[in-house]
């Protein structure tokens, strides 16, 4: 088991953006910055009127994943769409597209840096309307390269996602010595063994030990093959500071 505290991320930002950035594998005294197939997790919080002007991606999949508010996605393929907390996006960037956001309402959010399986794939651009905003108390694919994702991925990882009512236990959904098991708490506590996991901290699990939520909470769950083969060399989920 190993953590990662929300005090060790990279602040940036102002009033209007404020991002706080996972570089996991710095901080688990890597020379990669990144975590296997994740390149990097910013937790950000967007308000109006602020925009983040249209720039470019290569070579990284990324994952919108909206807990509260609305923002507007344009981007170099024609596309623009309204996302909030149950309808969200991931753009497979490949060879090269752009964009841009802006926020409508308040929004927290994790922009997920994944990295690819192959460099220069063609790019593509995602949209999933989800049924409901949360899933309680059950784990929910909401990303992946599994053939039921409602987003896919191209690299062998899934995320899952989950709202833990207080004093609820749950395990790692579909366990295999195959993958192993990042864990991120967007919000709330839980507890692991004698660990407690709050607000923006990680945990990495290679064993199939007991969740259990001491405040109502929301989690993420990335299963990570173990030799699943990714690109270093993404823009932004690459191995390099921004």
């Amino acid at each position: 088991m190993k953590i990662i505290r929300a005090s060790e991320k990279h602040s940036h930002g102002n009033q209007t953006f404020h991002v706080e950035i996972l570089y996991p594998g710095t901080n688990l005294g890597k020379n990669d910055t990144g975590f296997l197939t994740i390149g990097r997790i910013d937790h950000a919080l967007f308000k109006p009127p602020g925009l983040v002007p249209m720039h470019p991606h290569q070579d990284d999949e990324i994952f919108s994943y909206i807990r509260s508010g609305k923002m507007v996605h344009i981007d170099s393929t024609g596309k623009k769409e309204h996302l909030n907390n149950s309808y969200m996006m991931l753009m497979n960037a490949g060879s090269g597209v752009s964009h841009e956001e802006s926020a409508e309402e308040d929004v927290e959010m994790l922009q997920i840096f994944m990295r690819p399986s192959a460099n220069d794939l063609p790019p593509q651009v995602q949209f999933y309307q989800f049924e409901n905003v949360f899933s309680e108390n059950t784990w929910r694919l909401i990303a992946g390269n599994s053939a039921d994702s409602p987003l896919k991925l191209r690299v062998e990882t899934n995320i899952f996602d989950i709202r833990l009512q207080k004093n609820t236990a749950v395990k790692i959904p579909e366990w295999n010595e195959e993958f192993i098991n990042f864990i991120y708490c967007f919000n709330g506590e839980i507890k692991i063994e004698n660990e407690t996991i709050a607000k923006g901290d990680c945990i990495i699990l290679e064993e199939n030990l007991q969740i259990e939520a001491t405040a109502e909470s929301d989690v993420v769950l990335f299963k990570i093959k173990k030799d699943a083969k990714y690109s270093e060399s993404g823009m932004f989920s690459g191995n390099k500071f921004h």
